[in-house]
């Protein structure tokens, strides 16, 4: 079950980047594993430009490429 309407700590958001950085998880499944919704993952990758889509759901570059 996801949290809704909770806040992440400082902690957890350094892991979500870690694992959006160094992991081919996709967002649901590392939403899954946080049990935080996939938009928080999507806004924390926005927020700090970590996966590169390009318009596409299932490719992308990470910021090291």
């Amino acid at each position: 079950m996801t949290r809704q309407g909770c806040f992440l700590t400082e902690q957890e958001i350094k892991r979500i980047v870690t694992l959006l950085d160094k992991t081919d998880l996709t967002i649901l499944e590392i939403a899954q594993r946080m049990t935080c919704s996939r938009s928080s993952i999507v806004a924390i990758n926005r927020k700090f430009q970590v996966r590169k889509y390009a318009g596409m759901r299932t490719n992308w570059t990470s910021k090291a490429s």
